[in-house]
């Protein structure tokens, strides 16, 4: 059977418009349907809904992804930059988690409708859902993607100065895969011999 919930969430972010950056503080109401009867992946789509907004995008910039040269500034310093494809305007970041909290649910949940306010915007409600135009967040993008991703990953070291091995982050490594998933890329051992040439 499927349940209507609903839930309020806060999100911390800063945002970057017109050269300067400045701290913003978001309230969201989501509309939400269960679209399965098993009460783990219920819990699980949850948790990571709320993982998603108040851990992975808290204390980030939310940016235009076309302000390059800041966003490499930025992350130089070690800032946490969220990449939208135009700027980040409350109606912006709405249509933003309505489209990637749906795909982190992966079907197990689906994300109605949003309402997101903030005192930047001074809190002006925005209301959205799929009856509304998703102007550049129709095209694909990271917004699209299950994983916890908030930019399009790359393993560059914004410095540009040493080669960093990364990888995207995985809802495993946050405790919030499904049920029966295998994690990618564990398990597997590499022996390597390092030893002295002589």
């Amino acid at each position: 059977m499927n349940i209507r919930l609903s839930t309020e969430l806060n999100l911390f972010t800063s945002i970057h418009w017109m050269g300067t950056v400045t701290n913003n503080l978001y309230s969201i109401e989501l509309g939400l349907m269960t679209n399965t009867e098993d009460n783990l992946d219920q819990n699980v789509s949850m948790g990571r809904i709320r993982t998603y907004i108040q851990d992975v995008l808290h204390s980030s910039i939310l940016i235009d992804q076309k302000s390059v040269g800041e966003i490499k500034q930025f992350n130089a310093m070690g800032f946490k930059t969220t990449t939208l494809p135009e700027q980040p305007f409350d109606q912006t970041v709405a249509i933003m988690l309505y489209c990637k909290l749906n795909a982190i649910c992966e079907g197990k949940m689906t994300v109605t409708d949003i309402t997101l306010s903030s005192i930047a915007g001074d809190n002006v409600r925005y209301h959205f859902d799929a009856e509304d135009a998703f102007g550049p967040f129709s095209e694909s993008g990271w917004w699209h993607e299950a994983d916890p991703s908030w930019c399009e990953h790359t393993a560059d070291n914004p410095s540009g100065k040493v080669l960093k091995m990364d990888r995207k982050l995985t809802w495993n490594d946050l405790g919030l895969s499904w049920d029966g998933e295998t994690p990618q890329g564990e398990g597997n051992v590499v022996v390597g011999d390092f030893g002295k040439k002589e």
